[in-house]
């Protein structure tokens, strides 16, 4: 299985009580494990293809970074060639004054060894502690001089999640941050539970905001009523493939849509959410055994999911849904716990 099982540990029957499993549901549990770790290997081989001579994975700094988090997640080890590019080319390109830079930075220069990135990582923190928009979110640029009244749910999704995971691997955050964001989502959750891409634009619930705003709450300490809320809203109608509610929510200026907008970013926030509020079923549906049943039928022969996203951007969500981890905010490293669909 090569890098990736090198670099995950999987839990297998593991049963309540412990009951012994029919052999039938043993052989269904090894078989579905068997087909995810597969697909996994097959993503990550056309992933690495996609990587220039320079390190790059695409255009911006970010999507650089995405891929990168994706590799490690899905068992890459920090010393593959292509993390190193990888990393090596962020050292050159942060910070690049963006939120989805540092955030996204953040979280996969932490998977690489410490001493070669902690004096670029503490930079980053700091300019996404003093970028913080005066309402709670983040926007777009993170410059203290670009601090505006308010951001959106998209940009303070990555940057809470970069924070949190900052605070895992022992690195210090103020409190302040955390604090003001989970006011902001307390304040502005729609009436039906559910959150939109912001309070002042777009701001109907649908699908991938209202799952990036329970994980920011939970990672926030929030675990009252507008968690309960947010999972809920996330339970009704649950169906993995749609970011309910997407097309309504951003209406006829973006075009014609449907709810496969954003599909597998969707499914990436999904999972942060579930595992950031410890939450294995919405709506009666175990969340990851049907978004992985649904992604294991998707997968092009090639290795690679798309549409309505770039591939580059729907295989870096995809890989990053299979491989959730259970330390919450944090990508898994060699040896640590990657919970299956068995675990």
């Amino acid at each position: 299985m090569g890098d990736v099982a090198r670099g995950t540990v999987l839990l297998c029957l593991v049963w309540a009580l412990g009951a012994s499993p029919t052999r039938a549901h043993a052989s269904k549990t090894i078989s579905h494990d068997k087909a995810i770790s597969q697909a996994v290997q097959r993503g990550v081989t056309w992933l690495r293809k996609k990587q220039k001579g320079n390190g790059t994975f695409g255009p911006t700094a970010g999507e650089t970074a995405l891929a990168l988090l994706a590799l490690r997640h899905s068992g890459v080890l920090a010393d593959d060639p292509a993390c190193l590019k990888a990393a090596r080319q962020l050292r050159r390109a942060l910070p690049d004054g963006t939120v989805y830079g540092a955030g996204l930075g953040i979280l996969a220069l932490l998977e690489q060894p410490r001493q070669t990135n902690r004096k670029l990582i503490e930079k980053l923190r700091e300019g996404l502690v003093a970028g913080q928009c005066r309402n709670g979110q983040w926007s777009y640029a993170y410059r203290r001089s670009a601090r505006k009244k308010a951001g959106d749910n998209s940009n303070t999704q990555v940057a809470v999640l970069a924070l949190a995971a900052l605070r895992k691997r022992g690195l210090a955050v103020p409190d302040a941050p955390f604090a003001l964001a989970r006011k902001y989502f307390v304040a502005h959750q729609n009436e039906d539970g559910g959150y939109g891409y912001a309070h002042n634009q777009r701001s109907r619930s649908y699908g991938s905001m209202t799952a990036s705003a329970a994980m920011a709450l939970a990672l926030c300490g929030e675990t009252g009523a507008p968690l309960q809320r947010a999972v809920a809203w996330i339970g009704k109608d649950f169906d993995p493939q749609w970011n309910r509610n997407a097309a309504r929510a951003f209406g006829k200026k973006k075009g014609k849509r449907n709810d496969s907008f954003w599909r597998h970013y969707w499914l990436w926030s999904l999972e942060r959410a579930g595992s950031a509020a410890s939450v294995s079923v919405f709506g009666g549906h175990n969340w990851y055994d049907s978004g992985a049943a649904y992604l294991l039928k998707r997968q092009r022969k090639d290795g690679a999911w798309r549409d309505p996203e770039r591939d580059l951007l729907a295989t870096s969500f995809a890989l990053l849904f299979f491989a959730r981890s259970t330390r919450l905010a944090l990508t898994p490293r060699r040896g640590e716990v990657v919970v299956t669909k068995s675990g």
